[in-house]
C-alpha cells in the first residue's frame, strides 16, 4: 500500500483537499512532518510520538526491548495499576512504544493515513478520532487479557485505518476507484490482524480500536458525506462513538476483576504484619525473659496469626501457577513462624529447656522455606 494509491480519492474530492494531496506526493517525506492549514494534527501526533519516545531513551529506557517497569512507569497500560485508580493509562499508553521497531511500524502507517484521512474528516475530528479509537484499543485489551502490560500508538491507527475501511465500503467514490483501495486497505488490515496473532502482539487492542473506527467511519459517511458537509464542520452525531467508547471504559473499569492489584495488597499487608511480629524482639538488652514472652505473646503471636489470615484471602483469588506456590510457602512460612513464637513463649516463661528441641527443628524447617522462597522470585 503506497501513497500514490492513498492520495486518489482526492481527485474526486475539494480543491483543498486536493491541493493537499498533490503538495504532500510531490514533496520530500519531511514535509509530513510539517503542520499545514488542513494538516495540522498528524504532525502533532508524530511528534509527540517521537517525542516522547526519545524521552525514554534519554532516562535510560532501552530503545530495542525496554523492560517492562520502564514502560510501567511512562505509562503503559499495566492491569494491576490501571484498574487500581490509574485509568489514565488507558490512554497514555498509546503515545509511548515497545521499542524503536515498534515506533517505526506504527508512524510509517500513521504518515500513510493521516495525510489522507485529515483532511477529509477535519483536523479536531481526526484528533477524536484517534483518541477514541485509541482508547478503545486499551479498553478491549484491558478486558480481553487477566495481565498486560500494553503499549504503542497501533490501537488508534487500527482505528484510523477502519474509519477509512469503512469510508471504502460506501458508495462514496467510484466502483472503479474504490475497488482497488478496498483490495490494498483490506490486505493490509488483514495481514497486520495475523501477524498480531504470533506472541507478544496484543492483537486486542487492534481489534478493539479496528471496529470503534469503523463505527466512526460509517457515522461520518451517514451524517457527514451523504448530507455534502465539508471538513471541520460541526457534527454531533459523531459524538455517539466517543460516548459509546467512554461507556464502554467506565463499564470495563468498573467491572474488571483486578485480582493482581488484589493480591498486592495482600503482600503488602502481610509485609507490615511479618515487621510487627519481628519488631517484638526489638527490646532493651536488659529485658527478663518475662518480658520478652510478653512481647511475643502480645505482639508477636497474633500479628502471625492475622498473617496467616491475610494470606488466606488470596484462595479466592485467580492467579498464576507460580504466585500460587509462592502464596502457599508464605502460608508454611508463617504457621512455622507463629509454631516457633509460641514454643518460644512457653519457654521463656518456664525457664526451662524443655522446649529447645522443637524449636531448633522449626527454625531449620523455616530456614528451608526461605530458601525456597527465594528461589521462587
Amino acid at each position: 500500500m503506497t501513497n500514490d494509491n492513498l492520495t486518489d480519492p482526492y481527485d474526486n474530492r475539494t480543491p483543498d483537499n486536493q491541493d493537499h494531496a498533490q503538495a504532500t506526493s510531490g514533496s520530500s517525506p519531511l514535509d509530513l512532518f510539517k503542520p499545514a492549514p488542513d494538516y495540522r494534527v498528524t504532525p502533532i501526533l508524530l511528534w509527540i510520538n517521537i517525542g516522547l519516545f526519545a524521552l525514554m531513551a534519554l532516562t535510560g529506557v532501552d530503545v530495542m526491548q525496554p523492560s517492562s517497569e520502564g514502560l510501567i512507569r511512562w505509562g503503559a497500560n499495566f492491569t494491576p495499576l490501571t484498574l487500581d485508580g490509574q485509568p489514565w493509562r488507558l490512554l497514555t499508553c498509546c503515545f509511548i512504544h515497545i521499542g524503536i521497531l515498534h515506533l517505526v511500524f506504527n508512524m510509517y502507517a500513521l504518515m500513510q493515513i493521516g495525510p489522507i484521512l485529515e483532511p477529509l474528516l477535519g483536523s479536531v475530528q481526526f484528533g477524536v478520532t484517534y483518541v477514541v479509537t485509541g482508547l478503545m484499543g486499551s479498553v478491549a485489551s484491558l478486558w480481553w487479557h487477566d495481565i498486560i502490560v500494553s503499549a504503542g500508538a497501533s490501537g488508534a491507527i487500527f482505528g484510523l485505518y477502519g474509519v477509512f475501511l469503512a469510508l471504502l465500503t460506501t458508495n462514496w467514490l467510484p466502483a472503479e476507484v474504490r475497488n482497488g483501495m478496498l483490495k490494498s486497505i483490506a490486505l493490509f488490515v488483514g495481514f497486520n490482524l495475523m501477524l498480531g496473532m504470533s506472541a507478544g502482539i496484543d492483537n486486542a487492542a487492534h481489534i478493539g480500536g479496528l471496529l470503534s473506527g469503523l463505527l466512526t467511519g460509517y457515522t461520518y459517511y451517514l451524517f457527514m458525506l451523504r448530507a455534502g458537509r465539508s471538513a471541520n464542520q460541526p457534527l454531533v452525531p459523531l459524538l455517539f462513538p466517543a460516548a459509546l467508547v467512554l461507556a464502554m471504559a467506565v463499564l470495563v473499569y468498573a467491572y474488571t476483576d483486578n485480582p493482581m492489584a488484589k493480591y498486592e495488597k495482600i503482600m503488602e499487608r502481610f509485609g507490615e504484619l511479618e515487621r510487627q511480629a519481628m519488631d517484638s524482639f526489638k527490646l532493651p538488652p536488659n529485658t527478663p525473659a518475662k518480658g520478652v514472652a510478653d512481647a511475643l505473646s502480645e505482639r508477636g503471636i497474633p500479628a502471625w496469626q492475622e498473617a496467616i489470615r491475610t494470606l488466606q484471602q488470596a484462595d479466592s483469588l485467580e492467579l498464576s501457577e507460580s504466585l500460587d506456590r509462592r502464596t502457599a510457602l508464605l502460608k508454611r512460612y508463617s504457621q512455622l513462624r507463629l509454631n516457633n513464637f509460641q514454643l518460644l513463649q512457653k519457654s521463656l516463661r518456664d525457664t526451662t529447656h524443655a522446649y529447645d528441641t522443637q524449636i531448633e527443628a522449626t527454625e531449620r524447617q523455616i530456614n528451608e522455606v526461605m530458601k525456597q522462597l527465594k528461589a521462587s522470585r
